[in-house]
């Protein structure tokens, strides 16, 4: 593999005109943009409960009241979340359900549009991850360099942020206000040499776009640089509240620049500045989050202490499972990565050589010590890493660049007069370059390979338990709305309604559905959305009433997920059929239930048997095996009935 040379290089401007660089940076835009927004409406899979149950859950509560049917699951109950995050979605899921009501939509349209709406949300906040990602390798590697457009193709063609990036989860808006945060920060503080110019020039500081400036010249010296720096302790302090290990990002920011005050890099005014806007941008991030946490949790809290002390104190995280101290580096950076992982090991050996100064030997330090530094904790996901994959892109750029375009040919041509004669003048010569694109069928592969994982993850694995919930939708809007979505029940029922009343069995007080699958395994009110929809499913609430000193107790503890796949037969005798858990007219679950369910329903409830009402494929393999098969929805029907049909 041919590799760049490592050293200390300043960016390059490309000298282009000011205008060409600005509407190419909008264009870039436009198509990031458009880009996420299909990105967010393919993704049609399920990967993990805390993209709904952390943020849209409580979301929909905030918006549309306690009565709304949303599931608060127990880490809000006891306070160790951020209301920040899901109040976002809530000003979103009110405005549009008033605006929606106000031009009198049809709830069914309303039901579709609100089951949407955050992934397009969340889609912007994708494509800004993606633009800041790319304007800060434009600043390390040079305007419009072969690195910075290879940064940019990277998170176009990247399978994760395909699959990832516009779902809900935290972790997600964390991603882009790091890299966003990074982008604004005051590199002279801590880096040598200065960073360049990006093609978004009015987002530059003056003083920072220039490199006759010595190193020890002030860096906040316009109001423009103090502004940025702002935008960027404001990010960095909000994601550090919605997520605590953030910290650990910023920790490593943060050394450079105390050795820089201590190298005297910059006047001692600037890090006086520094200090002062921390303080001022912190303490309104804080009095922020305090104010709106009072509001939704209706006394005084902080959220990331009672976050780590559940999670590190209590180390209650490893209910949810325990990995080995390698994940990060064997699956969480190859999930992260995927056909991009070697190019990256090579980039991060590179960058380690490279003087402390540099942002690319800063950027390395802080992967290498939130990587080492999460894999202390015996819970891991590789969401909890995603941040960094911004930093991972721009650190790969210049090694898979050099080496699909290694080398640049460089034609220069005289320049003729109209009677023939060649003018030799270096003022009059043209000079043309070449770009020679190596190794096409390994690069044509590898995009190719990035693609199939993409649409495969986002529209095929674990697909079904979306379908699920919209199927689900679809049939209480059929036997309990007319055609305008009012309830059946309801006197207005089919009032000035173009079409003739519907007879239903459908009464109000029923319970709907009912899911007996792995806790959380479907999203809930997000895409249920009627309150109406009465439904209940398996919990998996760890075991808060146990000490952490209590160790043969906790590793003895089945929640109600737990004792349902224990013994099906047992839990549908004892623990269903209660004010709590009612029979409901529909029950979802995967396929491997099926025998346990007829066994018993059939056997208990003479009279009546289960039919199958409606199947789909949920993935072609998982490594649960509890969620392995199709997703059924069964009905329970008069035997005699079942047998007419």
């Amino acid at each position: 593999m041919e590799q760049p040379k490592v050293k200390n290089e300043l960016p390059q401007d490309n000298s282009l005109n000011p205008l060409v660089n600005e509407y190419h940076v909008n264009d870039t835009w436009i198509m990031l943009l458009a880009l996420r927004f299909i990105n967010a409406l393919v993704v049609r899979t399920f990967f993990q409960p805390d993209e709904y149950f952390q943020s849209l859950e409580p979301a929909w509560q905030m918006a549309f009241g306690p009565q709304s049917g949303a599931w608060i699951t127990w880490e809000w109950h006891r306070q160790l979340r951020s209301s920040l995050h899901p109040a976002l979605f809530a000003v979103v899921y009110y405005t549009a359900d008033k605006a929606m009501i106000f031009l009198s939509f049809f709830p069914q349209f309303r039901a579709m549009i609100l089951a949407v709406l955050p992934n397009l949300v969340q889609a912007y906040f994708a494509a800004v991850g993606d633009y800041y990602t790319w304007q800060l390798s434009e600043r390390i590697y040079g305007t419009r360099s072969k690195a910075s457009n290879a940064a940019l193709w990277m998170t176009v063609f990247s399978p994760w942020q395909w699959f990832c990036s516009t779902r809900t989860f935290s972790n997600c808006l964390e991603t882009t206000m790091t890299i966003t945060a990074l982008y604004f920060w005051p590199w002279k503080l801590s880096t040598f040499p200065v960073l360049g110019k990006s093609s978004d020039v009015s987002q530059q500081p003056p003083e920072e776009a220039t490199h006759a400036k010595t190193p020890k010249s002030g860096v906040f010296q316009t109001s423009r640089s103090i502004k940025h720096l702002r935008i960027s302790i404001v990010l960095a302090g909000t994601a550090c509240i919605l997520r605590p290990t953030n910290a650990l990002i910023w920790f490593s920011i943060l050394m450079p620049t105390l050795t820089g005050l201590l190298n005297k890099r910059a006047p001692i005014s600037d890090y006086l500045i520094l200090l002062r806007e921390a303080i001022l941008c912190g303490s309104i991030v804080l009095l922020t989050s305090l104010t709106s946490d009072y509001i939704y949790y209706g006394e005084w809290t902080f959220p990331p202490y009672q976050f780590l002390y559940f999670n590190i104190s209590r180390n209650l995280a490893v209910f949810y499972g325990r990995n080995v101290w390698h994940y990060y580096l064997s699956q969480g950076l190859p999930l992260l990565l995927i056909t991009y992982l070697p190019f990256t090991l090579v980039a991060l050996y590179q960058a380690s050589l490279l003087p402390s100064s540099n942002i690319r030997f800063v950027f390395t330090t802080t992967i290498l010590l939130t990587l080492g530094s999460l894999s202390l904790i015996a819970h891991k996901e590789v969401r909890f890493i995603y941040p960094l994959l911004p930093l991972l892109h721009i650190l790969t750029a210049p090694v898979i660049s050099s080496f699909f375009q290694p080398s640049s040919s460089f034609t220069t041509t005289p320049c003729t007069t109209k009677d023939g004669k060649v003018i030799t003048s270096s003022t009059t010569t043209l000079t043309t370059t070449t770009t020679t694109t190596k190794h096409k069928p390994l690069l044509y592969t590898l995009l190719t390979l990035n693609a199939l994982i993409a649409l495969y993850t986002t529209l095929s694995h674990q697909s079904g338990v979306l379908r699920t919930t919209t199927f689900l939708r679809h049939e209480y809007e059929t036997l309990a709305l007319d055609g305008r979505g009012r309830l059946l029940s309801d006197p207005s029922a089919h009032l000035n309604d173009a079409y003739p009343p519907k007879p239903t069995t459908y009464t109000p007080s029923e319970t709907f559905a009912a899911f007996l699958l792995p806790c959380h395994s479907t999203p809930w009110r997000s895409q249920l959305i009627h309150p109406g929809l009465q439904a209940w499913a398996l919990t998996c609430e760890p075991p808060l009433h146990l000490p952490s000193t209590a160790a043969h107790e906790l590793a003895a503890y089945r929640d109600e997920a737990d004792r349902f796949f224990d013994d099906p037969q047992r839990f549908l005798r004892d623990e269903v059929g209660g004010k709590e858990r009612p029979w409901p007219r529909y029950v979802v679950g995967f396929q491997g239930i099926e025998h346990h369910l007829r066994t018993f329903y059939e056997g208990a409830m003479k009279g009546f048997t289960v039919r199958e009402r409606w199947r789909t494929r949920n993935s072609h393999f998982h490594d649960d095996w509890r969620r392995r098969g199709d997703l059924v929805v069964w009905e329970f029907v008069e035997a005699a009935g079942a047998a007419g049909a």
